[in-house]
């Protein structure tokens, strides 16, 4: 991800506020962050982008496809939304969405926010940190097929 970053000069800081996120996004960011009831202390989004609506698949429903929470978490919380010809004005507005992502997500945990980026699509993905629990490996040069950001989201009061 850093050198797609270089090549482009941009900033993975919050340096992008003022670029445009398309509806899709900015729908994804106002229907916000929900916590499961009957589970507790597992979070969605609501709303998720046109993909998967495209596709013909349900968006709003959280499905448990692995034991762990945290993968369960990955994997319902994904934004995916295709490269346009400018790659440049779609990694400033994947990097822009990231950071108000980390702003709306509840400040009682810790998150991490993951964007991966290859030739067609940028995914991004959250889920809360929990202890045992990860859902990439420490050595991310392993994901050769995607560039990868991993934002840490820390709530002061968690980081004691």
């Amino acid at each position: 991800m850093l050198m797609l970053a270089k090549k482009n000069h941009l900033s993975f800081e919050n340096h992008y506020n003022a670029i445009r996120l398309p509806k899709i996004l900015i729908d994804v960011l106002q229907s916000g962050i929900q916590e499961m009831d009957e589970k507790g202390n597992v979070y969605y989004m609501l709303n998720k982008t046109s993909f998967l609506n495209q596709l013909g698949e349900e968006t709003n429903k959280f499905e448990f496809f692995y034991d762990d929470l945290t993968g369960n978490e990955f994997t319902n919380n994904k934004v995916i939304f295709k490269i346009v010809k400018f790659d440049k004005i779609t990694l400033k507005r994947a990097i822009s969405f990231c950071h108000k992502l980390s702003n709306i997500l509840p400040h009682s945990h810790n998150f991490c926010i993951i964007m991966s980026v290859d030739e067609n699509y940028v995914t991004i993905s959250f889920h809360m940190e929990r202890k045992g629990e990860t859902w990439l490996g420490d050595d991310l040069e392993v994901y050769k097929s995607d560039a990868i950001l991993v934002m840490n989201v820390k709530n002061e009061s968690n980081s004691k």
